[in-house]
């Protein structure tokens, strides 16, 4: 029984930029993309502060930090529809947002005063755990954290990667492509699962 849905922040509740200068530089320059990579994940962990990262970053693109803050900040676009339709599942599942980022005070000041308090039970950062999507642990806290097993769960990402870090897990996972088809799939899903309990 699905007990517990978690959701991705970056390319699901908000537009994610870093991963399109990513997409590009994997069509123009591989090494650059994978340079990219690094800083994210080492930033991602906890091991560079967020300073250290914007500034590695803006090098690589050849922009200062502050300018690269600035178009990070005018991108990342707040997935409305989705963020109403988490509203409506927290009288029935428990909701949890799972992000590899730096530190909650990251995911903090891209929202409204508690506007993840009023629709996530638990906020999970994976800079303040030591570790990352898809390792396994990660998913284990988060599980841990919303009182179900990871059987109980349902992850919700748009990197296919970090899905299969779920079901390694035992959770189940949708990969969001846009906001109806998550919906959707979840809803099937959610059918699927009680008419087999």
């Amino acid at each position: 029984m699905i007990k517990a849905i978690i959701f991705d922040c970056f390319g699901v509740v908000l537009a994610n930029t870093s991963r399109e200068h990513m997409a590009l530089f994997d069509r123009t320059d591989p090494e650059k993309a994978e340079n990219l990579r690094a800083i994210s994940r080492a930033a991602d962990h906890g091991i560079l502060s967020r300073q250290e990262a914007l500034e590695q970053t803006g090098e690589i693109l050849g922009i200062t930090a502050a300018e690269l803050l600035r178009r990070e900040d005018e991108g990342e676009v707040k997935n409305q529809p989705l963020l109403d339709f988490i509203e409506t599942l927290r009288p029935q599942y428990r909701v949890a947002m799972l992000s590899n980022v730096s530190g909650r005070d990251r995911l903090d000041i891209r929202f409204d005063p508690n506007e993840l308090n009023d629709r996530f039970d638990v906020v999970i950062a994976s800079g303040d755990e030591g570790y990352i999507k898809p390792e396994q642990e990660i998913y284990e806290i988060a599980a841990a954290r919303l009182g179900v097993t990871p059987q109980e769960c349902v992850m919700i990402d748009d990197i296919e990667l970090f899905c299969n870090g779920a079901r390694a897990t035992g959770m189940q996972a949708i990969q969001f492509l846009e906001t109806q088809q998550a919906i959707a799939d979840l809803g099937q899903l959610i059918d699927n699962t009680s008419k087999t309990d």
